[in-house]
């Protein structure tokens, strides 16, 4: 009766996202234009500065993705007092913080949020977007560089800071140890502005093996499809389809949508869930986490000297806790049942494809265009679609993730059951 009653609910969770959005469109579109600008400039200055220093270009090149993520967490965070559970968390008290001592912060965690959202940056296709045009534009200003002093010395690998495997493992050790070391001296000092450059260290690791991942995926693609294995499964499917004669054509169209549909899993299932993960996260990070059971001490671990005990243990349960949101947002989103969530899947489907609405319908209102002329607007027709993507899935982020919150919050005060936000959204519209 429980599931019955929360599939229920799903209408007027669409009702929420709606009231969110006319009340805080404005906004919303400004932050949203805000935070593209600051990917365009980060973009811009990454190729700048990559004439002279390329590892500090790569750190400015990571706040592309940035502005993207914290204009999606000032619209989140805008909305808080708008809906009664995400407003009732809100005032609560978070856990400490292992490390630094202090009440956990959204900063804390900055991982748990950046991992689902490059997963959506990846999906997206901006980040490949974001290489592709640094990498052109540094490679070009490389190569057309004039000197004086005879032939230009060219250095691509090096202006682009192209990294192996190896170095990105390195990066992602080295960048956990300093960012436990941050912590440590913050709980000292007392001074927070550490956490937010131990955040900005979490956003260049988790870009670096983002970038790389990405990479591996293509050239995986690629290696597969240069198998002589590949090329006898197409061929062999070619000589079938030959010989269907009359059905050839509806076989080959269903066999086509059925490929289509399984590379579009990201879209329908990894973008969406990635989403409300992030969601999870920035409204819902206070949720305290279940208290694990006792460990048992290990008598080899006794064995290891005191002081690498200690830093050690420090240092694990200091990753543990920086993801620990990530898992609770997780966790959060298998407890709502597979129909809400397939439910939302489906809206977010819809959103994801706003950027491509509203390209064919600038190209309807402009008509043809001499392709210099386009290529001149094609920036802001892409940032107006992106713009209109971050406020839609922003208003419907806020109202899904308080209908999720509600479940956790418990009872109220006067042991009476919870009422629903979103049925409180009904019985408004309904007065």
């Amino acid at each position: 009766m429980n599931d019955e009653l929360r599939v229920r609910d799903i209408p007027a969770v669409l009702v929420s996202a709606w009231r969110i959005l006319r009340v805080y469109w404005a906004p919303f579109v400004v932050i949203a234009c805000l935070g593209l600008a600051l990917r365009s400039g980060a973009l811009w200055l990454a190729v700048v500065v990559s004439d002279h220093n390329a590892f500090v270009a790569q750190l400015i090149l990571v706040l592309a993705p940035l502005g993207f993520l914290l204009a999606m967490i000032a619209m989140l965070w805008l909305t808080r007092g708008a809906l009664p559970n995400i407003a009732e968390l809100s005032r609560r008290e978070a856990r400490q913080a292992p490390t630094e001592k202090r009440e956990m912060r959204l900063v804390d965690v900055a991982v748990s949020v950046l991992v689902p959202f490059l997963a959506v940056y990846v999906s997206y296709g901006l980040l490949k977007e974001d290489l592709y045009r640094f990498t052109n534009e540094a490679a070009y200003a490389e190569f057309n560089q004039f000197s004086l002093d005879g032939p230009p010395d060219v250095d691509f690998a090096g202006r682009l800071a192209i990294y192996d495997w190896q170095v990105i493992l390195a990066i992602v050790a080295i960048a956990w140890v300093l960012r436990y070391a941050l912590g440590r001296i913050e709980s000292v000092t007392r001074f927070l502005w550490l956490a937010f450059v131990g955040a900005l260290v979490e956003v260049y690791y988790t870009s670096q093996v983002a970038q790389k991942v990405t990479e591996i995926r293509e050239a995986g693609v690629t290696w597969v499809e240069e198998r002589r294995a590949s090329q006898l499964v197409l061929d062999q499917y070619d000589q079938v389809i030959e010989t269907l004669g009359p059905m050839a054509n509806p076989v080959d169209t269903a066999t086509t949508w059925l490929f289509g549909l399984l590379g579009a899993v990201d879209a329908v299932v990894v973008v969406p869930l990635a989403w409300l993960t992030v969601g999870a996260v920035v409204l819902g990070h206070k949720l305290s986490a279940p208290e694990s059971p006792a460990v048992q001490p290990n008598p080899r671990w006794e064995r290891i000297p005191a002081p690498v005990r200690r830093y050690g243990g420090g240092l694990v349960a200091d990753v543990r806790e920086r993801w620990s949101a990530f898992w609770n947002g997780l966790r959060m989103m298998a407890t709502a049942g597979l129909l809400p969530m397939l439910t939302f899947c489906l809206a977010f489907l819809v959103v994801i494809r706003i950027p491509w609405l509203v390209g064919q319908l600038i190209r309807l209102v402009a008509g043809p265009l001499q392709t210099d002329t386009w290529l001149a607007f094609s920036p802001m027709e892409k940032a107006v679609g992106l713009a209109v993507t971050m406020v839609l899935a922003a208003a419907l982020l806020a109202a899904a993730i308080d209908w999720l919150l509600g479940p956790k919050l418990g009872p109220a005060p006067d042991d009476e059951p919870r009422p629903s936000a979103v049925r409180e959204v009904i019985a408004e519209a309904g007065a």
